[in-house]
């Protein structure tokens, strides 16, 4: 993967999922070698897996959750910079300054976002919601840094807000908005970081990556019960952060610095896709028919503007 020490990204791009921001360092009119295209599945396919980890638990507590899983995940990602820096390793850290601090910080707030908001309400709000990200980033840089969003941009988010609307109009919507509400951190937390990316194109990503485990298990430590917790809990919860999240993140960073945004954009949509369905097939998690109603006006939105948008840049 080219160090954004070195590189200067062609595009940075909000995408659909727990990647957050893709980092491209090749043109959108370039192909994606097949091995980009291939991690950036295998990662999308690895975050899909969340909620798995928190329905499987014997006793969810959300910010004890959030905890471990950030312990493990700050563990995995420091190996990747050990292992990619070798003496160099602190230095990458500490030279971050405060966008890449600032980066690590929206990134926490999303994976905080995301295990508290699965406490509240269904995954496939959640991940719908997350879904979120690519337009939330469109509004929050034409507010910071004077982009212009298009009228099909406009178009876009009023179709999927009113598609999330639907989505959390069913039984138990007392719950489901309490839970879309805490859930929206995740998109305005990645649409965050991508204007701050988009600002500072040399950010190195996984560092801020290990800065956003760091701060979130700083975050979580006050909340949360490290030691009230079960062997079966405390192991899951440790794969949910290192592999889940550390390795999914070390995967799709190098995949997505090798393929155009647009590419990525389009397969990450596989993580909140195949989330739900994850779940209803092992831990009986119907989404209930709004969700699909919702969450297919949602996709169906996200696909045609993202397809709208690599026709026009083409």
């Amino acid at each position: 993967m080219p160090r954004s020490e070195d590189h200067i990204a062609q595009s940075v791009t909000a995408v659909a999922g727990e990647g957050g921001v893709a980092v491209s360092y090749v043109s959108t009119t370039d192909r994606s070698s097949a091995w980009s295209i291939f991690l950036v599945v295998v990662s999308a396919l690895i975050f899909s897996t969340g909620a798995l980890f928190v329905r499987g638990l014997d006793h969810p507590h959300a910010w004890t959750t959030v905890f471990w899983r950030s312990v493990s995940a700050s563990v995995s990602l420091l190996i990747l910079i050990v292992w990619r820096e070798r003496k160099n390793s602190l230095q990458v850290i500490a030279k971050m300054g405060k966008p890449g601090w600032a980066v690590g910080a929206a990134f926490s707030g999303a994976s905080v976002g995301m295990v508290v908001a699965l406490s509240r309400t269904s995954v496939a709000i959640v991940l719908v919601i997350y879904a979120l990200a690519p337009l939330a980033a469109a509004v929050l840089a034409w507010v910071f840094i004077g982009e212009r969003v298009r009228g099909y941009t406009w178009l876009a988010i009023v179709v999927t807000v009113a598609g999330v609307g639907y989505m959390v109009s069913g039984s138990g919507a007392n719950g489901s908005a309490i839970g879309a509400l805490i859930a929206l951190i995740v998109p305005l937390s990645f649409g965050f970081g991508t204007v701050i990316i988009r600002r500072h194109s040399t950010i190195a990503m996984i560092p801020a990556m290990f800065l956003a485990a760091f701060i979130s298990a700083v975050i979580a430590l006050p909340f949360a019960h490290p030691f009230e917790v079960t062997t079966h809990d405390l192991v899951l919860m440790l794969a949910f952060g290192f592999a889940q999240l550390g390795v999914g993140l070390a995967i799709f960073a190098v995949g997505a610095a090798g393929a155009p945004a647009t590419n990525v954009a389009l397969l990450s949509m596989l993580e909140p896709i195949m989330g739900p369905i994850w779940v209803w097939i092992f831990m009986n998690e119907y989404p209930g028919v709004p969700a699909l109603i919702g969450g297919t006006i949602v996709f169906t939105a996200l696909v045609i503007h993202t397809l709208y948008v690599a026709w026009l840049a083409w």
